[in-house]
This record gives C-alpha cells, sequence and structure tokens, in this order.
C-alpha cells in the first residue's frame, strides 16, 4: 500500500475509534441523567457540556492524526464508530453503567447517613433540649414573681 493511503486508512480508523469514544461518553451521560433526573435548566447545561466534552474529543482526534483537516471520510468514520457502537455495545455498556451507577449512588448515600447521623440524633432529642433549654428560663421568672411576694413581706 502507498504511505498516504495507509495514512488515510490510518486517520480513519481514528475517527470510527473517536466514534466509539462519543458513543461511550453518550451512555455515560445517560446514566447520570438517570440517576440525577435534573430539571430543565440543568438539562440544558449537561447538554452543553455533553456537546462540548464530544466536540473537544472529535476535534483532538482530528488535530493529531489530521493536522485538523475535515474530509468527507473523517465525517462519515465518526458516524460509523457512533453507529457501530450504538448497534452492538451500547446496550451492555449502558447495563453496566446503570449497575455502576447504582453502587455509587449506595456508597454516597451510606456516606451521607453516617455524616449525617449526628444530626438526625440530635433533631431527634432537640425536643428535651428545649425543655432543659427552658428550665433557667422558667426558674427566672419563678424567682421574679415570688421576689416580689417575699420582698413585700417583712
Amino acid at each position: 500500500m502507498d504511505t498516504t493511503l495507509l495514512l488515510e486508512f490510518h486517520i480513519f480508523l481514528s475517527t470510527i475509534y473517536g466514534g466509539l469514544i462519543a458513543g461511550f461518553i453518550y451512555d455515560i451521560y445517560r446514566t447520570i441523567r438517570y440517576y440525577s433526573k435534573p430539571r430543565k435548566f440543568l438539562t440544558y447545561l449537561g447538554d452543553l457540556l455533553f456537546w462540548t466534552i464530544t466536540a473537544s474529543i472529535f476535534f483532538i482526534i482530528l488535530i493529531r492524526n489530521n493536522w485538523g483537516e475535515i474530509r468527507g471520510y473523517t465525517l462519515i468514520g465518526f458516524f460509523l464508530g457512533i453507529t457501530i457502537y450504538i448497534k452492538l455495545f451500547s446496550r451492555f455498556i449502558y447495563l453496566l453503567c446503570l449497575q455502576v451507577g447504582k453502587f455509587i449512588k449506595g456508597f454516597i448515600n451510606k456516606v451521607l447517613s453516617i455524616v449525617f447521623y449526628p444530626f438526625r440524633v440530635l433533631k431527634k432529642t432537640t425536643p428535651i433540649f428545649k425543655k432543659i433549654r427552658k428550665i433557667p428560663v422558667e426558674m427566672f421568672k419563678e424567682i421574679k414573681k415570688h421576689k416580689r411576694i417575699i420582698s413585700s413581706k417583712k
């Protein structure tokens, strides 16, 4: 093979690889959205972040392998990589991402329950502390009330 043709084939394969990476990032993004259930504004921010990361990956691959030249076969390679990923790998990788996300969510919940445990105990015992805190106030009120009675008697 001619070296230029071999170089073009290498660039085509690297763009397919970039499409596979973009598909993987999309599955990670879908998993994050599944567990976080963002509202409208955060969805817009997440979409913007996803497309920024994906475009950055495409440009890095193009600059490193093709000196930034966009040709028809590079676009075909990216779309072919995404299509291959969605058709062959996405189903399994997405299920794996969901399992990892479930584990991470459980781990974070455990850590947060440990961190917030003292606050929950304090919240449950707060009525006792309120009663204890009221004792000096009640005492001073009673002292003032009885001071008038005692000071009036001689």
